[in-house]
């Protein structure tokens, strides 16, 4: 109560009515009551008149006990309304408490990981399927509320949203949001990752940074792609290989004219192996390939081949070699 100036001014008025000082009563001059009980007694008797005496009461001015009584009940009864405020406060704020509690349990996110060499599938509380894979996380609400709904991936996830003009769909990976109403597309951003790449196969996103002026958005419809960097806006919209770009879902792999370093990153991946190079100057060598399914032995020698280097694999052990250094 005393954070309310309210409560303080009302307990203070209390506080003045309970310690008044003048005291007011009434003092009975018995023996003039008496005589006038026995004239009214004795007109009676003789059906005469009775003479009264000018003055029964003396009333002396000091405190009534009535208003003090009065007081003293007013007080009591401002004292429980105070109370019963006090009380409803209290009671608000644990009201309030357990509900931002529920609230909070309900935004509550689950996490699906992946390990190197695995995919898997989820299918959110709004039928929104989604395909993640390989080392990749998502995280997700059990239940969407809100205006949005809203996914933070770390990888690579493809996503089949199911329609909802009223409630979009954001995923938000590292810097980068893509919001949906309703489609079919694909996000890639590990959070080691050069740059986040976004692919529809069909219907329409938009494309923006988390700091960007939401005019200057990139929107793509099907089959184009565009890819953001960290601290730069979404490229122009670029025709897309849709079917090339989504091969991994089923297995199968695609390099499009990337740095050999990344090819090693997705190679490792996909088939949880080590991969090491001896010649440090290939990882920076474009590489461009696709493979629909392969095991990773064909792959690593279809690699081998076209780069004119050789490799050694021992389990999960591989190693490439310039074969310039050993002939």
């Amino acid at each position: 109560m005393s954070s309310d100036p309210e409560n303080r001014q009302l307990v203070q008025e209390i506080k003045e009515i309970w310690d008044l000082t003048t005291e007011e009563h009434f003092n009975v001059d018995v023996q003039e009551a008496w005589k006038k009980f026995q004239a009214r007694k004795e007109k009676k008797e003789r059906g005469g008149k009775a003479i009264e005496s000018n003055r029964i009461f003396k009333f002396q001015r000091k405190t009534p006990r009535t208003i003090y009584h009065i007081y003293k009940a007013v007080a009591f009864i401002l004292v429980a309304v105070v109370a019963g405020f006090f009380f409803q406060h209290i009671s608000n704020i644990q009201s309030d408490a357990e509900l931002a509690a529920g609230q909070s349990q309900s935004y509550t996110l689950e996490e699906l990981a992946t390990d190197r060499g695995e995919k898997a599938r989820v299918t959110f509380s709004d039928g929104t399927e989604v395909t993640l894979n390989s080392s990749s996380s998502i995280r997700f609400p059990q239940k969407f509320h809100g205006s949005t709904r809203e996914v933070y991936l770390d990888g690579e996830a493809y996503f089949n949203v199911v329609s909802d003009q009223g409630q979009p769909f954001i995923v938000k990976t590292k810097n980068v949001n893509v919001e949906v109403l309703g489609t079919e597309f694909n996000v890639r951003g590990w959070s080691n990752d050069e740059a986040v790449d976004v692919i529809v196969r069909e219907g329409k996103v938009s494309v923006r940074t988390d700091d960007q002026d939401p005019g200057n958005e990139v929107v793509l419809t099907e089959g184009f792609k565009t890819s953001v960097k960290a601290g730069e806006s979404p490229l122009a919209a670029q025709k897309a290989d849709i079917a090339s770009n989504l091969l991994w879902i089923n297995g199968g792999l695609h390099f499009d004219s990337v740095p050999f370093a990344q090819v090693i990153i997705q190679l490792e991946r996909r088939f949880n192996v080590n991969i090491s190079i001896d010649e440090h100057d290939l990882l920076n060598v474009p590489y461009t390939g696709t493979f629909k399914y392969a095991e990773l032995d064909e792959v690593l020698m279809v690699i081998a081949a076209s780069m004119d280097i050789e490799f050694i694999r021992e389990g999960s052990n591989v190693e490439f070699k310039n074969s310039w250094n050993h002939q």
